[in-house]
C-alpha cells in the first residue's frame, strides 16, 4: 500500500507530455501529499520492476483514475482496460477530452462517465475539488489558467500529429523509401522524383490526398511515359511533393 493517497493517470504512451503536465500541478497543488501514479514516469514506475505488477497494484489502490481521451486514445486496448478496472472497484473515473475529441463523443462505457475538456479552466478547477474530495481534504489553489494553456499548446502540436501520423504510415507500409526522401527533403524544399511508375503512386495517392487535404503537403503526378517490356513497363511520369513545416516536425520526430 502507497503511504500517500494514489491518483492514477491512464493514458496513451504519445500522449505522456499532458498525463505529467496534470501530475505536476497534482503534486504541487497537494503540496506532494497525494502520489501520482503515471505509467510513463519512471517515478511510477521504477527501472527494473514488472511494470504490469505496478500497474495492478496502482489500479488496486488508487482513489480516483484519470483517463486522457483522445480520437488516438479511445481505441487502444490499455485504456479501456483500465478504466474497466476503476469501474469494477466503483471509483471516481474522469475522462479528461482533449485534441478533438468531446465528452458527447466519447463511446460505452466512457460516455457513461463525467468527462471533461482538458484545456477547460473551469473543469480543471472542478477535477482537483473532486480530488480533494476523495483525499478528505480542501480544495487546493489551482493555477488553472496556466495548466488549461500549456494543455491547449500540446493539443494544437497533438491535432496536427494526429491528422499527419495516418497518412504517413500509408506511406510508409507501401513506400517506405519515399518517407526517407521526405525526411531528407525536409520542408520548403520541392522532392522531385522522374520516372516513377503511375502504379507506385496509387499505392499512395489515397495517403497523399489525405495529407493535401489537412494542408499537410502538396503533390503532384505528371505521367509522360509509356514503357514496354520488363519490369519496368507501364505508365511512368515525374512526382513532386512539397510539405509542410508541421509534417516536417511529425516526420523528424515520429518516422
Amino acid at each position: 500500500m502507497p503511504d500517500k493517497p494514489l491518483i492514477f493517470i491512464s493514458h496513451i504512451t504519445e500522449e505522456a507530455e499532458l498525463a505529467q503536465l496534470f501530475k505536476r500541478e497534482i503534486e504541487r497543488s497537494f503540496l506532494n501529499m497525494v502520489e501520482v501514479f503515471v505509467s510513463s514516469d519512471n517515478a511510477s514506475i521504477s527501472i527494473g520492476t514488472n511494470w504490469l505488477e505496478q500497474i495492478t497494484n496502482g489500479l488496486r489502490t488508487c482513489k480516483a483514475i484519470m483517463i486522457f481521451c483522445s480520437p488516438a486514445s479511445i481505441v487502444r486496448p490499455w485504456i479501456n482496460f483500465e478504466a474497466g478496472a476503476g469501474w469494477a472497484r466503483s471509483i471516481e473515473i474522469v475522462p479528461l477530452c482533449h485534441s478533438g475529441i468531446r465528452p458527447v463523443d466519447l463511446p460505452l462505457p466512457l460516455n457513461l462517465m463525467q468527462g471533461v475538456e482538458a484545456h477547460d479552466q473551469t473543469k480543471i478547477t472542478e477535477v482537483f475539488r473532486l480530488i480533494a474530495g476523495k483525499l478528505g481534504s480542501g480544495t487546493p489553489t489551482v493555477d488553472a489558467a496556466t495548466l488549461a494553456a500549456e494543455v491547449s499548446k500540446f493539443e494544437q502540436t497533438y491535432s496536427i500529429e494526429l491528422k499527419a501520423v495516418g497518412g504517413l504510415r500509408g506511406i510508409q507500409n507501401s513506400w517506405p523509401e519515399l518517407i526517407a526522401d521526405l525526411k531528407r527533403a525536409g520542408s520548403g524544399r520541392m522532392l522531385t522524383a522522374q520516372g516513377i511508375p503511375e502504379w507506385k503512386v496509387n499505392q499512395v495517392r489515397p495517403a497523399l490526398i489525405d495529407l493535401e487535404k489537412n494542408k499537410l503537403l502538396q503533390f503532384s503526378f505528371n505521367a509522360n511515359t509509356l514503357a514496354f517490356g520488363g519490369p519496368g513497363s507501364g505508365i511512368l511520369g515525374d512526382l513532386a511533393i512539397q510539405t509542410s513545416p508541421d509534417l516536417n516536425t511529425v516526420l523528424q520526430k515520429r518516422f
